[in-house]
């Protein structure tokens, strides 16, 4: 219980540090695809629907990244100041853990809003009721916010490799992060694709076409959505393999800001 107490009353900090540049985010998310495209149609012949969806999904690209640099900044005001993290009776795991859910839970908030204005400027294109446009919007929100934990698991270990390089070749270690981080996916993502990757990971597949009829029909014969299948061993080593890089980032990190 203490421990639940002690991570909302992270959250909290969280919020009011950086509620307002989540607010400004959204405003400036609400001028790019809404207002934005409202003159556009107003002055520009040719503007359509598939534009104004275009916008919506730039704006949640761009989303993601102001989440990310949203997360960067959070760190790296902590890391200006050990004191915070030296006096801390949470453990750094925590520490960090609660700048991920802060930035997750308002990057959602933000999916939210733009995911649903995506999908209602093109209601033209499909048939359905509200529940399966709620689910929709839910199911992508979901993947969206997956992808977006992944990620900030990889920045904080890319981020103590970072330091540890800086402390060694100094400026260059940039260059090097970044290299490095490029390396890592692309290797990752051959991975990923290859004939050994499925004869691992790819096993006890649970197929999701029994969820298609819950999602929208689209109008057009060449657009369909298809689920496909999970494997649970892949989701089970996919969760293992994230919980033990978590660990290793914010232990890593921890040992090389706390020297």
């Amino acid at each position: 219980m203490l421990t639940l107490k002690s991570f909302a009353g992270l959250l909290k900090k969280e919020w009011v540090l950086y509620r307002a540049r989540l607010l400004v985010g959204v405003f400036i998310g609400i001028v790019l695809s809404l207002v934005v495209p409202y003159f556009l149609r107003q002055f520009v012949d040719g503007f359509s629907q598939d534009s104004q969806l275009s916008y919506t999904i730039l704006v949640l690209i761009l989303g993601g990244f102001y989440s990310v640099l949203q997360f960067l900044s959070s760190m790296r005001a902590d890391l200006k100041v050990k004191e915070i993290w030296l006096h801390s009776t949470s453990a750094m795991t925590t520490l960090i853990g609660a700048k991920m859910v802060s930035s997750i839970i308002g990057y959602t908030l933000f999916n939210l809003l733009f995911t649903s204005i995506a999908v209602y400027s093109i209601k033209d294109e499909y048939i359905a009721n509200f529940g399966q446009i709620i689910f929709l919007v839910i199911l992508i929100i979901g993947i969206i916010a997956i992808l977006q934990l992944v990620l900030y698991i990889m920045l904080v270990l890319f981020l103590a490799f970072y330091l540890q390089m800086k402390h060694f070749i100094g400026g260059f270690s940039i260059v090097l992060t970044m290299a490095a981080f490029f390396l890592t996916t692309n290797q990752w993502l051959r991975f990923t694709t290859s004939q050994l990757y499925q004869d691992i990971f790819q096993h006890i597949g649970i197929p999701l076409s029994k969820m298609e009829p819950y999602l929208p029909k689209f109008i057009s014969p060449t657009t369909e959505l298809k689920l496909g299948s999970i494997y649970v061993v892949e989701q089970v080593g996919f969760m293992l393999l994230m919980t033990l890089l978590y660990i290793v980032a914010a232990k890593w990190l921890e040992k090389v800001v706390l020297r």
